[in-house]
């Protein structure tokens, strides 16, 4: 018999088995599915499985610290700056809005 981990490799590794367990699923037959190709698992199992698969391929949450630092521009804590005679102490609005 399969292990979940090995149908589940099949089931990715084709896109004729994706739809047919997607099929499943929305018919409420997985259970026919799983024994169809060779599966004892039950649909508590799979769906733990699936649940637990998720959670490894979910993004990283990043901190609010770390999101500074991010794609889009560079952020500056304060600064003095200066540009055609305009002075001021800024944030990481600085570049945008004096200079």
């Amino acid at each position: 018999m399969k292990t979940i981990q090995e149908l589940y490799g099949e089931v990715i590794a084709s896109d004729e088995q994706k739809k047919a367990f997607v099929e499943a699923m929305k018919a409420d037959k997985l259970e026919d599915f799983l024994k169809a190709h060779g599966c004892e698992a039950t649909r508590e199992e799979v769906q733990e499985f699936i649940d637990a698969k998720a959670a490894e391929d979910a993004p990283i949450e990043l901190s609010d610290d770390e999101l500074k630092y991010v794609a889009g521009g560079s952020f500056v804590d304060s600064v003095e700056c200066s540009h055609k005679s305009n002075t001021c102490n800024c944030s990481n609005s600085c570049i945008r809005d004096c200079c």
